[in-house]
């Protein structure tokens, strides 16, 4: 792959980084201007907010629901999900076990992590924005072993397939946007492949800009297949922004940065959130785990008010969620574990629920229909990840 040139105007659309006036918890809320059109995420702070009406400009509904009890539910737990150690048994990784080759263990507060041996450093094609851009990706663009000092801008013309391997995206302070942006249209279809790779961007100081940090580490795009596999996601605000043909497998999300917020519910977003997504959208095998502090184990305080819910759901004007599975994984530390308020046949099986601060589930409310085609051997966990007997019940 040759390098990108000098950047270009044409066919270049900015990212937009909007905040979200009238919302429910009057929070500031990052988002950017996709080809799509949809309107701005909306988060929680009580589980009355959570029942709100989501779409840019809604007005939010007044229902309050209970948080759902944990007690033991219809369907006993299998052998597998009694497997008593941090990884349910093998079925999702350890903590520091995944990401780029090199990397190791660290701490939330690390100013910057090592550059591993073999490893090139790419900086920022814009030094005030802190963009790193990828315009041209006819065919099949490799990066590999790279240390991104830079967030990632994935441009409108930018179709064909892109693997990013072995590699640290590593966002530092100063940047204007998530960690990998794509903007493609949808004149062309792009392929995202993402494995063995470290996003993690920088930390700041109180009052200082790294946007990176309070938004989803990656988004979707109208006609996007998204791969991520042994991805290492830490100090953001949630994995994926995306809702279709995407899959994450042996991933792992932990240490939502919210250090330097006054007030951490302008961080609102959810862990996987496919906002108007209409599905499939597949996620096994993985440790997701925002509100920990990786490196001590312990909750990160207040986590509670900047992630709404690990596994979140919503619609967007006529979406309708479809072909939702999630198993063999661990979720723990959102506001909620999952928070589902649209979808139709959901499938949730063999996962491990570990603390939370409103409840492992939410009631799906008096404005939503949420269905499961199925609920099975879901179980409570410990903070570690380590399974119990006791079942989750399915949401109401």
């Amino acid at each position: 792959m040759s390098m990108p040139g000098k950047r270009r105007s044409t066919g270049r659309r900015w990212p937009v980084l909007a905040a979200a006036g009238a919302l429910l918890v009057g929070a500031a809320v990052t988002v950017v201007a996709l080809d799509r059109g949809a309107a701005e995420p909306t988060g929680c702070a009580t589980p009355a907010r959570c029942q709100a009406a989501t779409t840019a400009g809604a007005t939010p509904t007044p229902a309050t629901p209970a948080p759902t009890p944990t007690a033991a539910g219809s369907a006993p737990a299998s052998a597998t999900a009694r497997a008593a150690d941090s990884t349910g048994g093998g079925r999702y990784p350890a903590r520091f076990s995944i990401g780029a080759p090199g990397v190791g263990r660290y701490r939330q507060s690390d100013a910057q992590l090592p550059v591993p041996p073999g490893y090139r450093v790419y900086e920022p094609h814009d030094r005030a924005s802190k963009e790193w851009d990828l315009y041209d990706c006819k065919g099949t663009v490799n990066l590999d072993r790279i240390y991104f000092r830079a967030f990632i801008y994935i441009g409108t013309d930018c179709h064909g397939t892109v693997n990013i391997t072995n590699s640290i995206i590593a966002p530092p302070p100063g940047s204007a946007n998530r960690a990998i942006l794509v903007n493609a249209n949808s004149a062309g279809r792009l392929t995202l492949n993402i494995r063995n790779t470290t996003i993690r961007p920088e930390p700041v100081a109180g009052g200082q800009q790294n946007a990176a940090l309070t938004d989803h580490a990656i988004n979707d795009c109208a006609t996007c297949t998204i791969r991520i596999s042994g991805v290492d996601v830490a100090n953001t605000g949630g994995m994926c922004l995306c809702g279709a043909n995407v899959t994450i497998e042996r991933s792992w999300l932990h240490d939502n940065y919210i250090a330097h917020l006054t007030d951490p519910s302008q961080a609102h977003t959810g862990g996987v959130f496919p906002y108007g997504g209409s599905g499939p959208v597949t996620i096994s095998n993985s440790r997701l785990e925002p509100g920990v502090d990786a490196f001590t184990g312990k909750e990160v305080p207040g986590y509670w008010k900047a992630i709404t819910a690990v596994l979140f759901t919503q619609s967007e004007g006529t979406s309708t969620l479809r072909d939702y599975l999630v198993r063999d994984s661990f979720i723990s530390l959102g506001a909620f574990g999952l928070y589902a308020q649209d979808g139709i046949g959901l499938r949730l099986r063999d996962n491990v629920f570990g603390p939370t601060h409103w409840g492992h589930t939410s009631q799906c409310g008096s404005d939503c229909s949420v269905t499961y085609a199925e609920w099975s051997n879901n179980v409570v966990g410990s903070i570690d990840g380590t399974p119990t007997g006791k079942a989750v019940p399915r949401p109401s």
